[in-house]
């Protein structure tokens, strides 16, 4: 039996739906299906009956669930202790969702790799998503997200909760506002981060419930790019309130604006949980 294929079990045991689990899994619904399919005849008997509602377990399967749960568990607890008595060094790993590098006081985390040798500094910065899931496998050990996580086992502390705004350049109409409604730039050219990031679609959203489709001229990568862009009379920004301002470019308040929350996750049952609660303390000392 594989035992990797505990974690789609469990996904789907916890989903109760092949297509919702396949998604987090990042698997087809096919794959999954088998994968579900051979477990249930090396086991020898029906781990789920499939209903209209979705897949309900069976008695069968309850068990199956809970025990694959200990033995995840016990398998994470041998690897970390082979790896740690291995290489007393760098086995605990960081990742940084886009955008999360600047919105989290960088000098406190270096001076605590330095005096971790432990832990695995890298400062490229992924996907949300695939973020959250590689904590969520094992793969890497805390990660820096947006958005608070609601995937089971995974503890998860705000680090940090930036105001989002907009950016205009000297000259606009709104350059001497002090606070502005998302219905007033709708007739705007917007400079906005692009899909891979979470800002991107609750900017959508937020001027859908308006009543209107944004003019969106640039999608960008990074914050640097929505300066110089918005600077240059291209358009003015959507971003979380990080850029620089100057007499070119200023961030004005956006009336109702939710925030760009950072999160610290990592899972509960991690080996190395002391390490991780230090972490979080020290960013929450900026």
């Amino acid at each position: 039996m594989n035992t990797k294929n505990f974690k789609c079990f469990q996904i789907v045991y916890e989903e109760k739906n092949i297509t919702s689990a396949a998604n987090k899994l990042f698997l087809s619904p096919q794959g999954l299906s088998k994968i579900i399919k051979s477990l249930e005849e090396e086991c020898g008997t029906a781990l789920f009956v499939r209903t209209k509602e979705g897949l309900i377990p069976t008695e069968s399967g309850k068990i199956f669930y809970e025990k694959s749960k200990e033995v995840t568990k016990n398998l994470n607890e041998m690897f970390h202790s082979i790896k740690a008595e291995g290489s007393k060094d760098k086995r605990f790993k960081i990742g940084f969702s886009l955008g999360t590098i600047r919105a989290v006081d960088i000098a406190n985390i270096r001076k605590f790799m330095e005096n971790s040798p432990e832990i695995s500094g890298s400062w490229r910065e992924q996907v949300n998503a695939e973020v959250r899931h590689q904590v969520s496998n094992g793969d890497i050990d805390f990660g820096i997200v947006v958005g608070i996580p609601k995937d089971k086992g995974i503890k998860a502390v705000r680090l940090n909760s930036l105001e989002v705004v907009l950016y205009v350049y000297k000259g606009h109409r709104l350059w001497d506002a002090d606070e502005v409604s998302l219905s007033e730039i709708k007739d705007d050219k917007i400079v906005s981060m692009n899909e891979n990031y979470h800002i991107y679609r609750y900017f959508l959203n937020a001027c859908h419930m308006e009543d209107f489709n944004p003019t969106i001229v640039a999608k960008v990568g990074e914050g640097e790019s929505i300066y110089q862009l918005v600077k240059n009379k291209v358009g003015i920004g959507i971003a979380p309130c990080f850029l620089k301002e100057d007499s070119y470019v200023k961030a004005i308040k956006i009336k109702d604006a939710y925030s760009w929350d950072i999160y610290g996750i990592y899972r509960e049952d991690s080996p190395d949980l002391v390490l991780a609660e230090k972490l979080i303390q020290v960013i929450l000392q900026h």
